[in-house]
């Protein structure tokens, strides 16, 4: 028999496969796929989702929502009571805000973003809908019996934003995701690459503006799933500051294209303004290139001493970053600086990450 839990797979059937929610609900099947059988949750998918080998799954027929910046309602109308039923001989484990039902739920909460930026993120007349759901969402986190984090930093904002206690909160690190054998070809010459998504907290601008001032020759690769609207507003952005011509705009490429690239960097860049954890600084230690990181909690959790931390809002100081002497390719110290990245991107398990997370299921139906 699986273990005691119904872990919702389907992030992975929706637009969350490109993003981190879908990156960490993969790499904890594969944390899973590692232990046992009698130690793995049954999925949650939807109908006609693939399940991993090694799972069962009971499916859910979630429709298709098209409505754009208008929030999903079938989770809240349909999902709850059907996560509920279908979980009602163990936990349910929610890793998305818009399904976490009320009962035996565990909670893994990647970050409280959207509060901690309500500006940006949550106000307005035109975002009433999307601040009345999220505001369901951390409701349904202080009635949840435990709640998981990837970093300490998203403990105290719990505490602070949602109200949970620390006594139901666990702190359960993520890893680095499966990366493909790198496929096709890396721009000419040095450049420097920012990888993900551009919303507000993730402070795209500031590479923008830091590229602009750097040493001529070095470039600035951006790929990642952005929303037509974002992306032109950054294509100005980099217009007005004298970048446009020195930024190559891939959007979303293939894994494998995506490995091909992180591999020829310079260095990656992940200026962002917060992070519940920081994906993007592990992915590059674990392939052996520097990172150039915003000074936030969570990505000093991450990259430890292995990353170069700079302050946010000062371009300048991330163009000197970028053109400095640190990141000159010379062999020898480059290697010994991946040598100690990949050390410390290793550390971190998805196999390490299932088992707590198991101990957690166990805790909630124990």
């Amino acid at each position: 028999m699986p273990a005691p839990a119904l872990l919702d797979a389907t992030p992975l059937a929706s637009a969350h496969a490109t993003r981190g929610i879908g990156a960490a609900v993969r790499g904890l099947l594969e944390g899973f796929a590692a232990l046992p059988p009698d130690e793995r949750p049954t999925l949650l998918v939807r109908a006609g989702q693939a399940v991993p080998d090694g799972f069962e799954a009971r499916e859910v027929r979630w429709p298709r929502w098209p409505v754009y910046r208008l929030p999903d309602p079938w989770p809240v109308a349909v999902g709850e009571r059907a996560a509920r039923r279908l979980a009602a001989d163990g936990a349910f484990h929610a890793v998305q805000p818009s399904l976490v039902p009320r009962g035996r739920t565990v909670v893994t909460c990647f970050d409280l973003i959207p509060a901690a930026f309500r500006a940006e993120y949550l106000s307005g007349a035109g975002r009433a809908p999307e601040a009345l759901a999220y505001r369901h969402f951390l409701r349904r986190l202080g009635q949840a019996r435990l709640v998981l984090v990837p970093s300490a930093e998203t403990a105290v904002d719990l505490q602070s934003i949602a109200g949970v206690p620390p006594e139901r909160i666990r702190v359960v690190p993520l890893a680095t995701p499966a990366s493909p054998p790198p496929d096709g070809a890396a721009p000419q010459g040095p450049y420097v690459l920012y990888a993900g998504a551009i919303e507000p907290h993730k402070n795209a601008p500031l590479a923008v503006e830091a590229i602009a001032l750097a040493e001529p020759g070095i470039r600035l690769v951006m790929a990642g799933p952005w929303s037509a609207r974002r992306a032109e507003r950054l294509r100005r952005h980099a217009e007005a500051v004298g970048a446009a011509g020195r930024i190559d705009w891939l959007g979303l490429v293939t894994p494998e294209r995506l490995a091909a690239l992180r591999e020829g960097a310079r260095a990656v860049l992940v200026p962002s303004r917060k992070e519940g954890f920081g994906l993007p600084v592990l992915e590059a230690l674990s392939a052996g290139v520097p990172v150039i990181a915003s000074d936030t909690p969570a990505l000093r959790e991450v990259g430890g001493d292995c990353a170069t931390y700079l302050p946010l809002g000062q371009p300048t100081v991330w163009a000197a970053a970028i053109s400095g002497s640190a990141l000159t390719p010379d062999p020898v110290a480059r290697a010994v600086r991946a040598d100690q990245g990949r050390r410390r991107a290793a550390a971190f398990s998805w196999e390490r990450t299932a088992r707590a997370t198991l101990d957690a299921y166990r805790e909630v139906t124990g």
